[in-house]
């Protein structure tokens, strides 16, 4: 697949977009809107595993957390999301899920929790109220939970970007 500009040629675009069962709006037709939303729902359709738990403003002064699916330590849970939250003014807030399947939030000063917990976001709101940042910390917080879960498994080592097992057992290189 050739680069042009930083993506494919149009014709792999369209390709990628087809086996992915993304279809583009048709241009100069009556259905537009129609069409215009389905395009989007296909697009989020396909994000649907990435977005719960995700910090969002439903206004410039709150912030809320997306509902869905999600693991913890190897059970699936979901999450449904509660009202929308009014954070401290000129202050960071850090944003967490707890075990008990529940959002909180506190200020930076006051540090994350100490009880088990993952990190979803951090926020800055400035003097007037008004959310001038959000940090998603999901990646990270993830990635860094599995550790903690998986039996037996302090560490994943890696060599040359392939992790290293024997008889099913990850070891050190």
């Amino acid at each position: 697949m050739a680069m042009q500009g930083g993506y494919p040629a149009e014709a792999d675009i369209d390709s990628f977009l087809a086996a992915r069962g993304i279809e583009l709006v048709t241009e100069n037709n009556a259905n537009f809107i129609a069409e215009f939303k389905q395009f989007i729902y296909s697009v989020l359709n396909t994000l649907d595993w990435a977005t719960p738990l995700g910090v969002y403003c439903p206004s410039a002064t709150t912030f809320n957390v997306r509902g869905g699916s999600y693991l913890w330590k190897g059970e699936v849970k979901t999450y449904t999301p509660g009202s929308a939250v009014d954070p401290t003014d000129n202050d960071t807030t850090y944003i967490w899920l707890a075990a008990d399947n529940t959002i909180a939030s506190g200020i930076d000063g006051d540090g994350w929790p100490a009880a088990e917990h993952i990190k979803l976001a951090e926020i800055d709101v400035d003097s007037d109220g008004v959310i001038t940042e959000i940090r998603d910390l999901r990646g990270q917080s993830f990635l860094q939970y599995i550790k903690n879960w998986l039996p037996g498994v302090e560490t994943i080592v890696c060599c040359d970007n392939q992790v290293v097992c024997v008889d099913n057992e990850v070891v050190t290189v």
